[in-house]
């Protein structure tokens, strides 16, 4: 976590197979805090290009909607993340988005404040959350997979 001059500022990284592209997640709920979800290329000498942004989280009636806390992918490259919470915007989700943005699903998260996400099991079927009350959530077949 990174200091800032509102708050703190959380950044959470993911690959995509292949690891051509760099999905990075940048969280600051403080309010008018940017919370971002971007794709930087990966070139060929290692380094990272131009980023594109795929999706931003904004505010409404309802308050600041929490950006992502945690995010991975799945095995064909969509980017499965957790964000939201009770006290503003769409509440607590698991959120999955495809390499360009679209949001594909949207879950709710029987808790708060969900942080992490990772597959897991032997067919990495499952998909494990785990909030910040503590909590470890699993749900079995989900229909996606990791990779």
């Amino acid at each position: 976590m990174t200091p800032s001059s509102r708050g703190t500022t959380n950044i959470t990284v993911a690959l995509a197979p292949g690891e051509a592209v760099l999905y990075v997640a940048e969280t600051d709920n403080a309010p008018k805090g940017r919370r971002e979800l971007r794709a930087y290329p990966v070139l060929p000498d290692d380094t990272l290009g131009l980023y594109t942004v795929l999706h931003t989280f904004g505010r409404d009636w309802r308050g600041e909607h929490r950006g992502i806390e945690g995010m991975c992918t799945d095995r064909e490259g969509n980017i499965v993340a957790c964000s939201g919470w009770k006290k503003s915007g769409p509440g607590p989700l698991v959120q999955v988005f495809s390499p360009v943005g679209a949001i594909l699903e949207s879950h709710p998260v029987p808790s708060d404040q969900p942080m992490s996400c990772a597959f897991g099991d032997a067919d990495l079927g499952s998909l494990y959350v785990t909030t910040a009350g503590g909590e470890l959530w699993r749900a079995r077949d989900c229909g996606r997979r990791g990779r």
